[in-house]
């Protein structure tokens, strides 16, 4: 069978063999043209309607191309020959289109319905176990589901194949690759933009001999001298930064704006009512998998459009009636003295417009930098004493390009990095009402100067 070619905007031709096409054809797959990437951001950025779907397909094409690059290294060509090679791809090719297949209505806008402890991938890997063994089995008959799932859950892998899981999910992943590429040109913005081709062409496989990779079989120990990372050689320092960086501004304009924050939070409250009578306001469980895949963003948005006249969250969605912005904090506060005005201005807010999360609402929910996991090699090996499974060596690794020998964490040559590794995003947002906005940032303010200064008396007595 000829190759199915499919045209993407971001990657241009995506080539599909004949079962990686049967995977894509079948109707759990499609259900991802009915995900979004970026949930409600078209709210705010109204080109961002890009999907799950062309993610996947792009996060597949970009892991085999990382592979094509890592196989130009002497490393592997010594290791594996070309038949083991074109498994090895193979089988990474398969667990990049695969990966997401078990996001719930509207991405990551929805994980936080999903039942206690659970995660997308929880329904991936119950979704393929289900639905794409049989296809696997028939056109990749050397390939088994199960190694698709132990690169995608972090299972157990050979040390000399530690570097096919982060290509998957690490710190150079395809999937960061491709939806900072495909998020900043459907949102029209240029924040994601970086060197792709320079990534590519300094990618690769440093082995880490200090260490022996964390034993699951007493019998395999003599053969776990050491395991295999996914890293950048000394040349390519530079577009790492870039990559970083671009994911950081991201982050700051596109996935914390303030506009979009406050829909993922209606979002969240529509679909816990939405789904309280059938499921008691979660997501259905793995175990109940096609009532989990008949849901998707066209079943939400009708629900949403239904229920308007009855329900205060998908009325606000559907006419685009939010909080505003009265009072945001800076982006990298920190410390016991920010987090006590913090508090206490919350406080102080809740007493003066109330708790109604429709009239007051304040998101202090923002995660940590992205750039968090990137830590020092030393300082990770001291705190991964006591066998914290799979944690060594999280920074990104960098070889010297002139002795394949040496490596260090790329914080020891970026000080940029290492300065931006240090800071969470911590943005605190304060909502209101429009009518109320102008009121609510003067007394904020003011409120925030008088906090900030009777901490920093109460410091001033203390010493």
């Amino acid at each position: 069978m000829e190759p199915v070619r499919i045209r993407d905007p971001i990657h241009g031709m995506i080539e599909l063999n004949e079962g990686e096409a049967a995977i894509v054809n079948h109707e759990v797959f499609q259900r991802l043209r009915n995900i979004r990437q970026l949930a409600l951001t078209y709210k705010v950025y109204p080109g961002a309607t890009h999907t799950r779907f062309e993610h996947s397909l792009g996060v597949m094409h970009l892991a085999s191309r990382i592979m094509d690059s890592l196989y130009r290294r002497p490393l592997l060509r010594e290791r594996f020959n070309e038949e083991e090679f074109k498994r090895l791809r193979q089988l990474v090719r398969l667990a990049g289109l695969l990966h997401d297949v078990g996001h719930a209505p509207f991405s990551h806008g929805g994980e936080a319905v999903f039942p206690s402890g659970l995660k997308h991938e929880n329904y991936s890997i119950a979704i393929m176990r289900c639905y794409f063994d049989p296809i696997i089995e028939k056109y990749f008959p050397d390939i088994k589901v199960e190694e698709i799932i132990a690169l995608l859950n972090k299972g157990y892998l050979a040390a000399d194949l530690v570097f096919l899981g982060k290509i998957i999910d690490g710190e150079l992943d395809a999937d960061k690759l491709d939806y900072l590429l495909s998020d900043s040109y459907y949102c029209g913005v240029r924040y994601g933009t970086y060197d792709l081709e320079r990534i590519l062409d300094t990618l690769t496989v440093v082995p880490i001999m200090e260490r022996a990779f964390p034993v699951q079989d007493e019998k395999n120990k003599e053969d776990l001298t050491g395991f295999w990372l996914l890293g950048i050689d000394s040349d390519g320092i530079q577009a790492v930064e870039e990559l970083i960086f671009a994911r950081y501004w991201m982050f700051i304009q596109v996935y914390f704006h303030k506009t979009r924050r406050i829909y993922d939070y209606y979002l969240t409250r529509f679909l816990k009512d939405f789904l309280q009578e059938k499921y008691e306001g979660c997501f259905p469980s793995p175990d109940r998998l096609e009532d989990y895949i008949s849901l998707d963003d066209c079943a939400i948005l009708e629900a949403i459009k239904k229920m308007r006249k009855t329900n205060e969250w998908a009325r606000r969605i559907y006419e685009r009636d939010h909080l505003s912005e009265a009072f945001v904090t800076l982006p990298h506060h920190s410390g016991l003295a920010s987090y006590m005005v913090i508090s206490e201005l919350k406080e102080r807010f809740f007493e003066r417009y109330g708790n109604d999360p429709a009239k007051a609402y304040v998101d202090d929910k923002a995660k940590k930098l992205p750039t968090n996991p990137f830590f020092d090699l030393k300082k990770q090996e001291e705190e991964d004493e006591e066998g914290k499974e799979n944690k060594k060596f999280t920074s990104i690794v960098v070889q010297d390009k002139h002795n394949p020998h040496k490596y260090y964490s790329i914080f020891e040559c970026s000080l940029p990095l290492q300065l931006l590794s240090q800071r969470n995003i911590n943005i605190v947002r304060f909502y209101v009402a429009r009518e109320k906005k102008e009121e609510a940032a003067a007394w904020c303010n003011e409120q925030f100067i008088q906090i900030q200064s009777k901490i920093k008396e109460i410091e001033e007595g203390r010493t």
